[in-house]
């Protein structure tokens, strides 16, 4: 664990890694995965906010015509949006959402780019998601979404926001990570999680 967190702390601006054979338990899935750590999900919450902020009329009506949602539902979703993402930037925790708290509530950082999750005690390496490779596919649960849910979806994607591509990979369901060139074995036995450089 020393070894990880040396090589995390060792890390000078924003890096890719690979998060390989990542084992999702919900879905069965497993997936390389590339992610960037050591970003500031503030910064991406800031930009994310001024976005959203710029949507005028003419952005809406194209939203709207890509997705084929009624212009009246995105006014609605986009309200809800900015007033959540202004929420979140507040300084006083108590005018954030209850799922903002909730997330920041979970974990202790550890260092850059792993947190422990206090409730299950579990090692998370937490950065930004850029690319997944399937290697075996899940069973995916049908999510029948609102149409306000919808919308925020395609406001998402027209906008390309980044706060919600933040992800947590717990370190025990992978095989390896990959950080600048050196990999990071992870062995799972009966005793738990024992990880080496390799």
């Amino acid at each position: 664990m020393k070894n990880l967190l040396n090589k995390f702390n060792g890390l000078n601006g924003a890096k890719m890694i690979s998060v390989n054979n990542y084992y999702a338990k919900t879905t069965g899935e497993i997936a390389n995965h590339n992610i960037c750590v050591n970003v500031s999900v503030l910064n991406a919450k800031k930009a994310d906010l001024k976005a959203l902020q710029n949507v005028d009329d003419a952005k809406l009506i194209a939203i709207a015509d890509a997705s084929k949602i009624a212009l009246d539902v995105l006014r609605i979703s986009l309200a809800e949006m900015v007033e959540s993402a202004t929420k979140n930037l507040s300084e006083k925790a108590e005018d954030r959402t209850a799922q903002s708290n909730a997330q920041t509530n979970a974990y202790i950082t550890l260092g850059k780019g792993v947190r422990l999750h206090l409730e299950t005690m579990t090692v998370h390496v937490f950065g930004k998601a850029v690319k997944k490779t399937v290697i075996v596919s899940g069973t995916y649960k049908t999510v029948n979404s609102s149409a306000k849910t919808l919308g925020k979806k395609a406001i998402t994607k027209a906008l390309n926001l980044k706060a919600g591509k933040f992800r947590d990979f717990i370190l025990g369901n992978a095989d390896n990570l990959k950080i600048s060139g050196s990999t990071i074995e992870i062995v799972n036995n009966a005793f738990g999680n024992a990880i080496g450089t390799v």
